[in-house]
């Protein structure tokens, strides 16, 4: 049932960009101790034309109410809008430096943007300025809103799911420069139908302080180390997970390069992290890491510079053949990377393609043959098609729905 209680919003100012979805919008707005009347009747609340096999959705975090975006996806990998849907909270109005706000998965883990557990039952999202996470359940027609629950935390920005644990983070404040408040993450229980119950003593605060900033958690493939990045002090912080879904740590860890951000796992467990060098011009890179059981983490892969500013987030094929990282900075870089059978790294391509400076939140198709990038100045999502050496072909650019700057978030089945 709903937790939540309902709460003012500080007032920020965001002009939303002119949508083209023109699918049908239905609220589902939180009151406290009130569950949706989906959640209460069993049926779908907010139908969409009709997903095709294949979707892609968007996250407004918008301050006067969040919402996603949602895009049918053809069997060319061509998206057309199909429907908005509320979140019941509300987003922080500004970009924030954080990758995995919005995530697809099942209660084993999950399949968006890192795909590790196959199709997903579930879209996750963190209404960063209500301090709250929504789950829908993904139906064949549209999305279903079950469950919103506080987040334990000031500003939760990733969140992360393995066999039936969800753990957010909860950056404490504006994310740059890093953070008002204390930053930490909080772990639930999710049940069958999408309901999440908080884990008593599951709150572990990081290892740094607010001024370390922090980007993404994430389980790892088998789901026993929670990992997560903070840019600003060059310290990746891992945590073993007990039987109880609590966590033991954190076990900070100097990274190998300055400025971890994004990162995604292979199906192997190995770890492949994004390095933004502080945004210096040219610095951008990747490298690669063992994650040991109990949390340890070795290197695979020295810095792996693409001559790229301010590389941000990373995906990865599902056949562990290669990963593609953006970049903020200049021309919005997509360097395109070989993943060896070890783990180590090879740069295919330092600009595989571009989509113009704001290159921003990334994710593959659920069988990787199609790559989608959202670029936060331009208000736009371009879609490239995966070819069998690693390139990438551009196939279609096309508006997000999304208001410029604020947005966050982007993930596809």
């Amino acid at each position: 049932m709903y937790r939540m209680e309902v709460r003012s919003v500080h007032e920020r100012s965001l002009a939303l960009a002119g949508t083209l979805l023109l699918a049908l919008v239905l609220s589902a707005f939180v009151v406290g101790g009130v569950r949706p009347a989906a959640a209460q009747e069993g049926t779908a609340a907010q139908q969409a034309a009709g997903f095709t096999p294949g979707a892609v959705f968007g996250m407004s975090n918008d301050a006067d109410g969040n919402e996603v975006v949602a895009f049918n996806r053809g069997a060319d990998g061509r998206l057309e809008p199909a429907s908005t849907f509320e979140t019941g909270g509300t987003g922080s109005g500004t970009i924030e430096d954080s990758a995995n706000g919005l995530i697809l998965a099942n209660r084993g883990g999950e399949s968006s943007p890192n795909n590790l557990q196959g199709a997903p039952r579930f879209l996750f999202a963190t209404n960063a300025g209500s301090d709250s996470i929504s789950v829908f359940r993904v139906e064949p027609d549209g999305l279903e809103l079950v469950d919103v629950e506080p987040s334990n935390g000031q500003r939760p920005t990733s969140l992360t799911v393995s066999r039936g644990v969800v753990y957010v983070m909860n950056s404490g404040g504006f994310m740059c420069s890093g953070t008002e408040g204390t930053p930490s993450i909080t772990g639930f229980r999710l049940d069958e139908g999408g309901e999440l119950t908080p884990i008593p003593g599951s709150t572990r605060p990081l290892s740094g302080a607010p001024t370390y900033g922090c980007n993404q958690v994430s389980f790892n493939k088998s789901g026993d180390v929670v990992v997560v990045t903070q840019q600003q002090a060059d310290v990746i912080d891992t945590f073993t997970v007990n039987k109880d879904g609590t966590l033991s740590g954190p076990t900070p860890q100097q990274s190998i390069g300055n400025g971890p951000f994004g990162f995604a796992f292979t199906q192997r467990d190995q770890l492949v992290t994004t390095e933004n060098f502080g945004a210096a011009p040219g610095q951008g890179g990747a490298a690669s890491y063992d994650v040991e059981r109990d949390g340890t983490l070795t290197p695979l892969s020295p810095t792996v510079r693409n001559g790229q500013s301010d590389t941000c987030w990373v995906v990865i094929t599902d056949d562990n053949r290669y990963a593609y990282a953006a970049s903020f900075g200049d021309d919005g870089a997509i360097s395109s990377y070989r993943v060896e059978p070890d783990g180590s790294l090879v740069l295919l391509d330092s600009q595989e393609e571009t989509t113009g400076a704001g290159t921003a939140d990334s994710t593959l198709s659920g069988d990787s043959k199609y790559l989608y990038v959202r670029n936060s100045n331009r208000n736009t999502i371009t879609a490239f098609r995966v070819e069998n050496d690693g390139g990438l072909t551009r196939i279609q650019e096309v508006p997000s729905g999304l208001p410029s700057g604020g947005a966050l978030g982007i993930a596809a089945k």
